[in-house]
């Protein structure tokens, strides 16, 4: 299947995000009769949502990304459509105190209860989300609720979190970094909560996980150790999206460290992929193996916005015209892949093709809106002081 459409364009990005693609998402999300959201439509003009149950995830995911909609646009449409998730993430896919499941039917009947740490992370990240943009405080009772069990059930003192749905042989990094974002958001939110303490743990825990080359494997041994070269896996992605997480944190802390690690995060992944100083002129690859070479042939969509998101933070960090243009370049790859017609985006294609998927998850968005958003605030000096911003976006 070959991609031939007009792609977005970069002029009047505030515009086009608040009078189409934010408008255009929340309806094809939430879809009358329908408990919670769309999760994957066909790659086609139909418009037919790929018969699944729901996620904790998802949801949680976008809830978030209306929310952060909502902040930017104002739109009541917005907002119920932030609120349509939450009503489902609250009766459906939350279970007891503190805990959510991992799958809901779509009857709201609960498939899979063990809610994991990457589900909780996206709960929380909408929770906070949410409150930041309605000043509704009710749900932070929610999140105080995970916040202690996290503390008191599965805070591991080798760092980071357990997974409360059970030991693992593995430990995954990337649950750890969700959880890194949703505590600085919900520090925005309730600033007495304790949240940003426990944002420095996971920064004690990715100092120790970031290699001396500024790599990040994505899963470790029961004690955090390295598994043997062989069994590594790395996403570049991840790389980006860490480093624009702790150039956020460093931006609200002052933390040297953080800032460090993130410079290190950052430019591995820029390596990694083979980024030029001009940028990107295609989307880039994602897993990679302990030697540096690529282990897939697809390119998903996703890293490549993540790419945009820090190389904007590095750019308004330095003001360097190198870095300038890389987040230029970066933003107009990104839009290279999305059709300014039905909005729509190729989300992975073969390396050296076109070829594409047959199917659009909708949690791309939570990649997709807010990286947007910030690249349309910087262009309006008055909102960019008084709203979400690259290097403050939880205020």
């Amino acid at each position: 299947m070959t991609a031939i459409f007009a792609p977005a364009q970069a002029t009047d990005l505030s515009a086009w995000l608040k009078g189409r693609f934010i408008p255009r998402w929340v309806e094809r999300t939430c879809r009358p009769g329908l408990r919670g959201y769309v999760e994957e439509y066909r790659a086609s003009e139909q418009w037919q949502p790929l018969p699944s149950e729901h996620t904790t995830m998802v949801t949680g995911r976008l809830v978030y990304t209306f929310s952060m909609a909502y902040r930017f646009d104002k739109a009541p449409g917005t907002l119920r459509g932030a609120e349509h998730g939450l009503a489902f993430l609250l009766d459906s896919c939350r279970l007891t105190t503190g805990h959510f499941a991992h799958r809901v039917g779509s009857d709201g009947r609960v498939v899979d209860p063990r809610g994991d740490l990457y589900d909780l992370a996206f709960v929380l990240l909408a929770l906070g989300g949410y409150s930041a943009a309605t000043g509704k405080t009710e749900v932070l009772t929610v999140a105080e609720e995970i916040a202690v069990r996290l503390d008191s059930e599965w805070l591991d003192p080798l760092g980071g979190y357990r997974e409360p749905s059970g030991a693992e042989l593995l430990r995954l990094q990337y649950p750890q970094m969700h959880l890194f974002e949703a505590f600085q958001m919900l520090a925005a939110a309730d600033s007495n909560g304790g949240w940003l303490g426990r944002a420095e743990r996971i920064v004690d825990l990715a100092a120790r996980l970031v290699d001396e080359h500024g790599a990040i494997d994505e899963w470790f041994g029961p004690q955090w150790d390295a598994v043997e070269p062989k069994r590594r896996q790395r996403e570049i992605g991840h790389h980006f999206e860490w480093a624009w997480l702790l150039f956020v944190y460093a931006t609200k802390t002052g933390s040297t460290r953080a800032t460090h690690l993130a410079w290190r995060l950052f430019d591995f992944g820029l390596k990694a992929a083979g980024v030029p100083a001009t940028g990107p002129d295609q989307t880039i690859p994602n897993s990679i193996d302990a030697w540096g070479t690529f282990t897939s042939a697809r390119r998903p969509f996703w890293p490549t916005v993540e790419l945009a998101k820090a190389s904007l933070a590095a750019a308004t960090l330095d003001g360097k015209n190198d870095r300038r243009t890389l987040a230029a370049r970066s933003l107009e790859t990104v839009l290279s892949q999305i059709d300014q017609n039905n909005d729509t985006w190729i989300n992975e294609i073969e390396f050296h093709s076109l070829n594409i998927c047959a199917s659009l998850p909708t949690r791309t968005l939570y990649h997709i809106i807010p990286c947007l958003i910030f690249y349309a605030n910087i262009n309006n000096p008055e909102v960019y002081l008084d709203n979400i911003n690259i290097l403050d976006p939880f205020r």
